[in-house]
C-alpha cells in the first residue's frame, strides 16, 4: 500500500509552490518511513526557495534519508554539501545518533580568511644626523606626532589552530612635525606622506573564548607615493614677523622604499563565518628617509633656515575590521 501512496504524495508535493510546506510534508514522509523520494522532493527548494534554517533542516533530512536507505556514498556527499553551507555547525541535542555519527567522520577547520579594515595612525621621527645653517639655541628641537588615517585589506593562512600567516596591503597617510628654535627665529615644518604598506606577519592566538586576544610580529615594506611639506618661519623680533610656504612636493628628497619591523596585539570577536577585530601595531623604522644628494636646496636653506637631517620614522597604528573565514572540509 505504501508503494501506491508514494506517487500520490509526489504529485501533491510537486504542485506546491510553498517550500516551507514542502519541507513539512517531507518530514512527515520521513516519520512514516517513506524515505526513497525525499532527496528528489527537496532538491529544487534547496537550490532556491528555503531560508537558511529551512535549508539546514532539509539537508539534514536528506542525509538521514540516505543513511536509512543504506546509500552511504550519497550520504557522505550530502554531508559535504551540508558542511559547506554550515562549516561552524555543532551537533545539537536533538540530532539523531546516525546523523551525529556521520558528522563525526568529517573535520571542518579554517583554511584561510580575507579581511578589510580602517583606522588611524601616529607617526614620529627620530634624527640620526642633524644638518642645518645654524645650531638650535636650546633643546627646543623636536618632532611631534600628528594623527592620520589608513585603510587596508589582507589575507591570512592558518598554519595550525593558533598560528596564522598574514599578508596585507595598506594605504595610509602619515604626518609629523618638526619644531626648531634659533636665537632669532622659530621654524615649524609639517611633512605628510601618502604610502602603500605591505606587511607580512605571524599572529598567535592566546587562550580565549568568543573574545580571543592575539599577538603579532613581522616586517613590512613601504612604498612612498608622495611626500609634501610646508614651512612656517617666525622671527623673534618685536613684530614677530611670520613667513609661510605653500605645500611643497619633496618626493625627490625621500627614499621611495622603506623597511620596518613590526610588533602588535589585538583582540577578535567571533561572529558567524568570521570575526570583528581590533588591532594595534608598532612599526619600527629601519630605513633613513632622506636621499643625501638631494638634501640641499637654496630656497629652503636660506629662506626658511631648514635643511633635512637624516631621520627614520616610527608608526603606531590602530584599526578595526572584519574578516571572513573559509573552511577546509576533510573526511577523517
Amino acid at each position: 500500500m505504501s508503494l501506491l501512496f508514494i506517487p500520490f504524495v509526489l504529485q501533491i508535493l510537486r504542485s506546491q509552490d510553498n517550500c516551507p510546506s514542502m519541507l513539512e510534508r517531507a518530514e512527515t514522509l520521513f516519520e512514516r518511513g517513506l524515505i526513497e523520494e525525499i532527496p528528489e522532493l527537496l532538491d529544487e527548494c534547496i537550490r532556491n526557495g528555503f531560508t537558511h534554517e529551512e535549508k539546514t533542516r532539509a539537508q539534514r533530512l536528506i542525509i538521514l534519508s540516505y543513511l536509512f536507505d543504506n546509500k552511504i556514498s550519497q550520504a557522505e556527499n550530502a554531508m559535504i554539501g551540508f558542511l559547506r553551507e554550515n562549516p561552524e555547525y555543532r551537533i545539537q541535542p536533538g540530532d539523531p545518533a546516525e546523523f551525529a555519527f556521520m558528522f563525526s567522520n568529517f573535520s571542518t577547520r579554517p583554511a584561510f580568511s580575507i579581511a578589510a579594515f580602517l583606522g588611524g595612525n601616529l607617526t614620529s621621527a627620530t634624527v640620526v644626523t642633524s644638518y642645518g645653517p645654524y645650531n638650535p639655541a636650546t633643546d627646543d628641537n623636536y618632532f611631534s606626532l600628528l594623527p592620520e588615517t589608513q585603510l587596508g585589506a589582507g589575507a591570512s593562512v592558518f598554519l595550525n589552530n593558533n598560528l596564522e600567516l598574514n599578508m596585507e596591503g595598506i594605504y595610509s597617510r602619515n604626518s609629523f612635525a618638526h619644531n626648531i628654535r634659533y636665537n632669532f627665529a622659530e621654524i615649524y615644518k609639517r611633512e605628510t606622506h601618502q604610502k602603500l604598506e605591505f606587511p607580512v606577519s605571524l599572529t598567535y592566538d592566546l587562550p580565549g573564548g568568543r573574545l580571543n586576544p592575539y599577538l603579532r610580529a613581522g616586517a613590512s615594506y613601504g612604498l612612498i607615493l608622495s611626500a609634501q611639506t610646508n614651512y612656517r618661519l617666525m622671527y623673534l623680533n618685536g613684530n614677530r614677523d611670520i613667513f609661510e610656504s605653500n605645500m611643497l612636493n619633496i618626493g625627490e628628497k625621500r627614499s621611495q622604499g622603506t623597511f620596518s619591523a613590526l610588533i602588535g596585539a589585538g583582540v577578535k570577536f567571533k561572529i558567524p563565518r568570521g570575526h570583528i577585530f581590533f588591532d594595534m601595531r608598532y612599526y619600527y623604522g629601519l630605513t633613513e628617509l632622506v636621499i643625501p644628494e638631494n638634501r640641499w636646496d637654496q630656497e629652503t636653506t636660506f629662506r626658511y633656515y631648514y635643511t633635512d637631517g637624516d631621520f627614520i620614522t616610527d608608526n603606531l597604528s590602530f584599526s578595526i575590521g572584519y574578516r571572513y573565514l573559509f573552511y577546509r572540509i576533510t573526511k577523517m
